[in-house]
């Protein structure tokens, strides 16, 4: 674990930058600061970006929320979502007869991300016993807390409906330092009371597999991975599942982790108390930085 101070300390190394984007690129409101400068920088340098990030939406919908912040197509090569990859399993699902899935589904989640699967030959039904399975993807407001889901959740174990869990995160943090539930809490608690959850985006193996194929198909070339690098700021989901895919990484500490490191957006994080973080989670990274940088 090796604290750096930007991204131009490592850059030589690495051809391939998988970047997180709430936590890393913007806090849900505003881009951070710096951030355009690091992927103009990537970007001369010919390195290829790839934003992988666990939004239960599809990747039209946040690339039009990455322009109203100012975070340009040109700045990035390609993105991945959680929300994308479920898309892609429940189409496959459809054309392969639905043979996992019935058509049927219960939805959990805000009514802005409701349309997730909109276009496919599936129906959203409001008894959970019409339904042959769940989709999740978070909360309604945000602070909205587990209780308010409660009801649904007990609803869906009642009838044993496996559940799609489209964002295995269980915190996103703004920048004031406010913090928001995503969906990975209400998974959380379905598991937590004898319920089937299928995980789609980190800190899954797949979600890596797929960035490097999808760097594969569009490059017309094989990319190694001592040549691939993961920046996050979860270490249950961005660090883990680099470490999980043996990619190396870097830690940002002004995302999920600053409140509990006691940090404000820039600021250094404690080495020691850092290490105590990753100790009790068991997860390591490769690099830290306080926020993506030169």
């Amino acid at each position: 674990m090796k604290f750096i101070n930007g991204i131009s300390e490592v850059i030589e190394k690495y051809d391939f930058f998988i970047l997180d984007i709430w936590g890393v690129i913007h806090d849900g409101r505003e881009t951070y600061p710096n951030v355009n400068k690091a992927l103009q920088y990537l970007k001369k340098n010919n390195k290829i970006i790839c934003l992988l990030s666990n939004a239960p939406r599809r990747v039209d919908k946040v690339i039009e929320i990455l322009e109203k912040m100012s975070i340009s197509d040109d700045l990035y090569d390609f993105i991945i979502t959680s929300g994308e990859t479920v898309y892609n399993f429940l189409k496959n699902n459809a054309l392969n007869n639905y043979s996992q899935f019935g058509k049927k589904y219960f939805y959990i989640g805000p009514k802005k991300d409701v349309d997730l699967i909109k276009d496919l030959d599936y129906y959203q039904v409001s008894c959970a016993s019409e339904a042959s399975f769940i989709i999740t993807t978070g909360f309604d407001n945000d602070n909205s807390i587990i209780t308010e889901k409660l009801d649904q959740i007990i609803e869906a174990k009642k009838f044993n409906l496996p559940m799609i869990c489209a964002n295995p995160d269980l915190v996103v943090i703004r920048r004031d330092g406010s913090e928001m539930p995503c969906a990975g809490v209400i998974a959380q608690q379905y598991e937590d009371i004898g319920g089937e959850v299928i995980y789609f985006g980190k800190p899954y193996v797949q979600v890596y597999e797929y960035a490097s194929e999808s760097y594969q198909r569009l490059y017309n070339k094989k990319i190694t991975l001592s040549k691939i690098i993961a920046i996050g700021d979860g270490l249950e989901t961005d660090i883990k599942g680099a470490n999980n895919y043996n990619i190396d990484n870097i830690l940002i500490t002004s995302g999920i982790l600053s409140n509990k490191l006691e940090v404000k957006f820039g600021e250094k994080a404690n080495y020691s108390a850092l290490e105590k973080v990753c100790q009790h989670n068991q997860i390591f990274p490769k690099f830290v930085i306080s926020n993506l940088k030169i």
